[in-house]
């Protein structure tokens, strides 16, 4: 079916483009499905085929199946079906279809097909409402909707709703579906998803679910059994603000976040729609479990209610976006046995590559799922945590589950000692030896580059196998220079690249005072007689390296924050042992520098020899 299907896009692809008549497509996906409701004779798309004006006539056959089912009442008006498919190209496409011969049953295999081909062809579609089909089974596995209702609040194109109701319906259950959709398109397409499913016991109504949630029960929110949403993540509500800060139903008791991400929005609305036994899985950025300030403060709220029992961390799996995702899971009754406690899966490494999307395959699913139900703790992939033990109620797997495997440049592929690495805990901190500080911003207004300028900057270009050239420096005027000190770095400091995959560590030579660091830069400088060179060695190490790896968090790019520096134990010897040990070592390293210089000098000298030899050394100076 999928490639006669395929066949048929074909023939059109060259005529208009596939995605410009998405809703044509689906729309012929009703009618056929329809057809079997009158004669084989005249059925709906002879009719069409029969018709002077097949455009007019497929309108109007779209409006006797509206009056006939109740279910897509104003449905086509939200279609885009005034596209300027010509009458010809209509014909074509019908005349296909109907050659093929597809049973009642078989339609809505069609419009899955058609939606996947399209949404495959032009990405468009799927960043607004389409939710891969392996991550709606993920989360409708962990859910196990077999009765009762379910919700969606941001349901899209019915994707989960769907896959709610063939679960329910493989149980041999009832699943009264209802779901929210804030664009009238999406909402159309999935209310004919659920036609062509046979779903009736299903309510689809339009609206924003933040500002005017649609499902309520005398003034209150309706509750749910389970409830599986992928809301737009990093949503902006500035637009919103007024009537989310004025919510009737009290939904942001736990805190707002930021207007310029409101997953935390989202998932406190999920939390007061679910029934006092009801769960949920809700997708998220990493992002908004991790940072710091209101976010965090909006976290420790909810922890405190103890209804977070799982967070699984996912690699860029949907389509219309490459960064790593999580699925957050919201258990209002936990088992004894979890109550304060938080599973934590780390399945970032499970994936198949399709073409250039990561994918999750079913095998992928069935492991995630029975790590969630029989909440293991398996090494590098899972743990169970209790919830007085997280970091300023850090929320992301990769920080809580403890990985030993690391890969460094120099060495290769290496395993820590885990019992060695809970020593660590015994250890100082950064924190207690030193003192972190935050660089300039360089690309600021107040900021200018300068031939003459008064102080120099050092950027991250600066930096080069750890060594600063201070002489080389560029130089800036600077517009406002009340704030100069706290910028400003003296002899001994180390300073950590904050972003980048690679972080480069500097320590700062005897310079003058009007020296700053730039924004991509945390300054640390030392508070006692440590060794700053021992400190660097140490941050450059195998250790140090994957400490500071554990640290790195972020969207796209990993960042480093002072917060997270702060944290990371150091393993101390006395401080005249320091400076011998990097004395030694300063000393090898340069006789090795000086013997292999020596080497080199000795290659190039028997290579000039064998040109001599080959009598072509005198075609060429050496200058």
């Amino acid at each position: 079916m999928e490639k006669k299907i395929y066949k048929v896009l074909n023939t059109i692809r060259g005529d208009i483009g596939i995605e410009k008549i998405k809703d044509i497509l689906i729309s012929c996906c009703v009618i056929g499905y329809s057809q079997s409701k009158i004669p084989d004779n005249d059925n709906y798309i002879k009719r069409i085929l029969r018709a002077s004006d097949t455009k007019e006539e497929f309108k109007n056959v779209l409006g006797l199946i509206e009056k006939e089912n109740e279910q897509l009442k104003d449905v086509f008006s939200c279609l885009n079906l005034e596209s300027n498919i010509q009458n010809d190209v209509l014909y074509k496409l019908l005349s296909n279809i109907n050659e093929i011969e597809i049973e009642q049953n078989q339609w809505k295999d069609v419009f899955e097909i058609v939606i996947n081909q399209i949404n495959e062809s032009n990405l468009r579609f799927t960043s607004e409402s389409s939710t891969p089909v392996y991550l709606n089974k993920l989360g409708i596995d962990l859910l196990e909707p077999k009765e009762g209702n379910f919700y969606d609040g941001t349901c899209g194109e019915g994707g989960t709703l769907q896959e709610a109701n063939s679960y329910a319906v493989s149980k041999g259950m009832d699943l009264k579906l209802y779901g929210q959709e804030i664009n009238s398109r999406a909402g159309a397409i999935c209310k004919i998803r659920l036609f062509l499913n046979d779903v009736i016991n299903s309510d689809i109504k339009l609206g924003n679910t933040l500002t005017n949630p649609m499902f309520t029960e005398e003034n209150q929110l309706m509750k749910f059994d389970r409830i599986l949403m992928n809301p737009p993540l990093g949503y902006c509500w500035k637009e919103d603000s007024s009537r989310i800060e004025n919510d009737k139903y009290n939904r942001f008791v736990f805190g707002k976040p930021p207007v310029s991400n409101g997953d935390w929005l989202f998932i406190s609305h999920i939390i007061k729609s679910l029934n006092e036994d009801g769960k949920a899985v809700v997708t998220t950025t990493s992002g908004a479990l991790f940072r710091g300030a209101k976010e965090e403060e909006i976290r420790k709220n909810i922890l405190n209610i103890d209804c977070v029992e799982a967070v699984i961390s996912l690699a860029g799996v949907l389509t219309s976006t490459a960064i790593p995702i999580n699925l957050l899971v919201i258990n209002m009754k936990k088992d004894e046995s979890m109550k304060n406690k938080i599973l934590f899966i780390n399945a970032e490494d499970m994936y198949e590559k399709n073409k250039n999307q990561k994918i999750l395959t079913e095998q992928h699913i069935n492991k995630i799922v029975d790590i969630y139900r029989n909440k293991k703790e398996i090494e590098e992939i899972s743990a169970i945590l209790d919830i007085k033990n997280l970091e300023n109620a850090n929320l992301l797997p990769n920080k809580n589950v403890l990985k030993t495997e690391f890969t460094n440049a120099e060495i290769g592929k290496i395993k820590f000692n885990k019992n060695k690495l809970e020593e660590l805990r015994k250890c100082k901190t950064l924190n207690d030896i030193g003192k972190f500080y935050r660089g300039i911003n360089v690309i600021g207004s107040k900021v200018e580059e300068c031939e003459t300028g008064e102080y120099k900057i050092i950027n991250l270009s600066d930096v080069k196998n750890g060594e600063i050239d201070v002489d080389s420096l560029t130089r800036y005027n600077l517009k406002d220079n009340a704030r100069v000190e706290s910028y400003s770095v003296k002899e001994g400091d180390i300073l950590i690249s904050n972003r980048g995959v690679t972080t480069k560590i500097g320590i700062v030579p005897k310079c003058d005072k009007k020296i700053l660091i730039s924004q991509n830069f945390i300054g640390f400088r030392l508070k006692g007689k440590d060794n700053s060179n021992y400190i660097k060695r140490y941050l450059e190490s195998p250790l140090g390296e994957y400490l500071i790896s554990n640290k790195q968090s972020g969207t796209a790019t990993a960042a480093l924050n002072i917060k997270d520096l702060e944290d990371i134990p150091v393993m101390l010897v006395k401080e005249d042992e320091q400076r011998e040990i990097i004395e030694a070592y300063e000393n090898e390293k340069k006789e090795i520098e000086l013997k292999i210089e020596e080497l080199n000098k000795k290659l190039m000298d028997i290579k000039l020899n064998l040109y001599k030899d080959m009598e072509v050394l005198d075609t060429f100076e050496v200058l």
